[in-house]
C-alpha cells in the first residue's frame, strides 16, 4: 500500500504537466480540489451522516485548505511551467525537511535531535545540488520555478503542524473533505472572475483527465494514506516520501518522454539519504547489529 500511495502522489506531477498545456496553474489547483470534494462529500454523508462543525473547526479547516491545498497545488503547478515534473517531485521531497524545522518551532514534543539535524542538513545539500549551486547564488529569476516549488513544499510543512495543532480531534476523512470543500469555496470567486473562460471550453478528454487526477491523487490517495496510518503507523509514511520522486520521474519519462539530468539524480540520491536518516529505522537497525 505504501508503494501504491507513492505512485498515486507521484502521478500528480504527471497530471500537472499534461494539464498545463490546456489550463492555468490556478485552474489546475481549483479543479483538483473541487472534483475531489464533490466525490468525497456524498461518501462522508453516507458513512457519518451530516456533521455540524463548529465555527472554530470551519476556520481551522479553511486555513488548512489554504496551506495544504490552494498554495502548494498552485505554487507547484506554477513552478512546473519552468521546470520538469521529475525535478518538481525531487524538490517537493524537501517537505519532510521543512516539516522537521517548523515542527520543532511550534510543537513542544518535536525537538531537534542530532539525528534530525543531520538528516535535514543532508537533505538541504541534496536540494541545493538538484536546484544547482549556480542558480542559488545567481539572479533569482533564473531558478524561479524551482524556488516556487520549494515555497509550495514549505506550505505543506506548515500544514502538517497546523493539522496536528488544530484538527487532530476530527475524523481524518471528515477533515480531508472539509479542507477540500473549504479550498473549493475560497477559489470559486477567483475562478469565476478570471479563469472560467478556459474551463468552460475544455474538451471531454481533458475533463476525463481532470476527474482521473482528482480520483487518483486525492480521493484514492487519502483513503490509502489513512489506511496505512491505521494499520502500519506513521513511520511507514516516511517511506512514501522516498517513493514519490522516483515514481514521478518514471511516469513522466514513460508517458511524456521527460528526462532529468545527472545532477538532479545525484541530488535525489542525497535527499533520499537524508530522508532515511530522518526515518531513523535504518540507523536503529545498524546499531542493534
Amino acid at each position: 500500500m505504501v508503494f501504491l500511495l507513492g505512485l498515486f502522489w507521484g502521478s500528480s506531477f504527471l497530471f500537472n504537466e499534461i494539464l498545463l498545456k490546456h489550463i492555468s496553474p490556478i485552474s489546475i489547483a481549483f479543479v483538483r480540489v473541487a472534483v475531489s470534494a464533490m466525490i468525497l462529500i456524498p461518501f462522508i454523508i453516507a458513512k457519518y451522516g451530516i456533521k455540524i462543525l463548529t465555527q472554530s473547526d470551519i476556520f481551522n479547516l479553511t486555513i488548512m485548505g489554504v496551506i495544504n491545498n490552494i498554495l502548494p497545488f498552485s505554487l507547484i503547478a506554477v513552478g512546473q511551467q519552468f521546470t520538469t515534473g521529475g525535478l518538481a517531485s525531487i524538490l517537493n521531497a524537501s517537505t519532510s525537511f521543512f516539516t522537521i524545522i517548523v515542527a520543532s518551532i511550534f510543537l513542544t514534543n518535536e525537538k531537534l535531535t542530532s539525528t534530525r539535524v543531520l538528516g535535514v542538513l543532508i537533505g538541504v545539500l541534496g536540494v541545493s545540488i538538484a536546484v544547482g549551486f549556480d542558480e542559488i547564488f545567481s539572479n533569482i529569476n533564473q531558478g524561479f520555478g524551482k524556488y516556487v516549488i520549494l515555497l509550495g513544499s514549505l506550505s505543506y510543512a506548515f500544514a502538517v503542524v497546523w493539522g496536528k495543532l488544530k484538527l487532530s480531534h476530527l475524523k481524518p476523512m471528515i477533515a480531508a473533505t472539509g479542507m477540500l470543500t473549504a479550498s473549493s469555496i475560497i477559489m470559486l470567486p477567483i475562478i469565476g472572475y478570471g479563469y472560467m473562460n478556459e474551463l468552460i471550453v475544455l474538451e471531454i478528454d481533458i475533463i476525463a483527465i481532470i476527474i482521473l487526477f482528482a480520483i487518483i491523487a486525492n480521493v484514492l490517495a487519502y483513503f490509502l494514506y489513512f489506511k496505512i496510518l491505521e494499520s502500519a503507523g506513521a513511520g511507514n509514511l516516511q517511506i512514501c516520501t522516498i517513493i514519490i520522486p522516483p515514481a514521478a520521474i518514471i511516469l513522466n519519462a514513460l508517458i511524456l518522454g521527460e528526462l532529468i539530468t545527472k545532477t538532479e539524480i545525484i541530488g535525489l540520491m542525497i535527499i533520499v539519504i537524508g530522508l532515511v536518516i530522518l526515518d531513523g529505522r535504518a540507523l536503529r537497525y545498524l546499531k542493534s547489529r
